[in-house]
């Protein structure tokens, strides 16, 4: 059944993937040139350089200040905990849960994937998701995205990639919920709260996760624009269900914006929460119950540490030397069909030598440099 599958998410993706789109795989420069020509947008170069990689260069693309004038709050009577044991541990208490990101910074998609995962296994067997296309119907059958937007854009990014097939593999289900209609006496946020909450009425004994963009968490009567909310406030108030709200982006390094002071002071080494006397995580604002605090990013070979989990390895890449410059390298698993990399780096130079991180299997390891190519296999043990 799972080869019948393959083959027939193999025809639809190859008739797609033939057509141009505007996430199409391209080297930084052609995103340079394509911003200065204005054929390309800024958030969609974001996007695209957090295809190759470029995390340092993606995320001044798109960047939003510090929210809620937590910046100005007195922080210094809590403490620090780990994010990861606080929150399982708050989650059994509800029976919604939703997480939002920064579309820019993978280290949010490590740290929610490791949510996701946990809750699975505590009654959590459904996930909403704002970057799934509806479109892609065979996904939960297939096990894993689509390299093309069919499957949804912001899951061509490897980090979400291995979320996507992360919650899969925990036997969680997943559907969209993404705004694709219009109408004009909705918003998009009240949209995505309607398609959730038909999801939530449809499964009555399930409980959910939910994960959102930026803003979309808010669950206060904080407005919008006009007289419009955001959308974990109509979860809320057309359901009667209070979820529990969690936020990744005010205590994450920023680079365009300026970043939280705390950030500065303090030293931590996995994502964190503050925490009071009890022990008990503080509601700082009334917009979310929870900020994650993550630690500042520094490079391992050339890559971000957060992208160096339990099992991973960093792995040096066979260079072939009648390639030119820039390259591109892409480590697809040989047991998928079109499937993202579950890595993916540009190399600039010829002294680039960024590795790959890769957790065990074996790999498909593609080099281009736009007119020709080179590939091997790379078992990583």
């Amino acid at each position: 059944m799972k080869s019948i599958l393959n083959i027939l998410s193999l025809l639809i993706s190859t008739s797609l993937v033939g057509q141009q789109h505007p996430y199409e795989l391209k080297f930084s420069h052609e995103i340079q040139i394509g911003i200065k020509e204005e054929s390309i947008r800024s958030s969609t170069a974001g996007t695209l350089l957090s295809f190759i990689g470029d995390y340092y260069n993606s995320v001044k693309y798109s960047e939003i200040k510090t929210s809620w004038g937590v910046d100005t709050l007195d922080l210094n009577h809590y403490e620090i905990a780990s994010a990861f044991e606080k929150i399982v541990e708050k989650a059994k208490q509800y029976k919604v849960v939703i997480i939002s990101e920064n579309h820019l910074k993978p280290q949010h998609r490590v740290f929610a994937k490791n949510i996701i995962v946990a809750l699975g296994g505590m009654g959590f067997n459904q996930l909403g998701m704002e970057a799934l296309s509806p479109i892609d119907t065979l996904l939960e059958e297939r096990g894993y995205p689509l390299n093309h937007p069919m499957s949804g854009v912001y899951t061509m990014e490897p980090q979400m990639n291995k979320l996507v097939i992360s919650a899969l593999d925990a036997d969680i289900n997943l559907f969209a919920y993404e705004a694709i209609e219009r109408d004009k006496t909705r918003d998009r946020d009240e949209i995505q709260a309607d398609n959730i909450i038909k999801h939530i009425r449809s499964n009555p004994d399930s409980k959910f996760i939910i994960l959102c963009g930026f803003h979309h968490v808010i669950e206060s009567d904080l407005i919008k624009r006009g007289n419009s909310y955001w959308m974990a406030k109509y979860i809320k108030d057309k359901t009667g269900i209070d979820p529990l709200t969690i936020y990744q982006d005010n205590f994450t390094e920023k680079f365009k914006e300026n970043e939280h002071p705390v950030l500065r002071t303090l030293t931590i080494e996995e994502p964190s929460v503050f925490i009071n006397v009890k022990g008990e995580i503080p509601r700082l604002t009334k917009q979310v119950d929870i900020e994650v605090i993550h630690p500042k990013t520094y490079t391992i070979n050339g890559r971000p540490n957060w992208l160096y989990e339990r099992d991973s390895e960093s792995i040096e890449i066979e260079k072939d030397n009648n390639l030119g410059y820039p390259q591109i390298v892409s480590a697809y698993r040989t047991d998928l069909i079109d499937s993202v990399p579950f890595d993916q780096i540009e190399l600039k130079h010829k002294y680039d030598n960024k590795h790959l991180v890769l957790e065990p299997g074996n790999y498909r390891i593609k080099i281009t440099d736009g007119q020709n190519e080179h590939e091997y296999i790379q078992h990583v043990k």
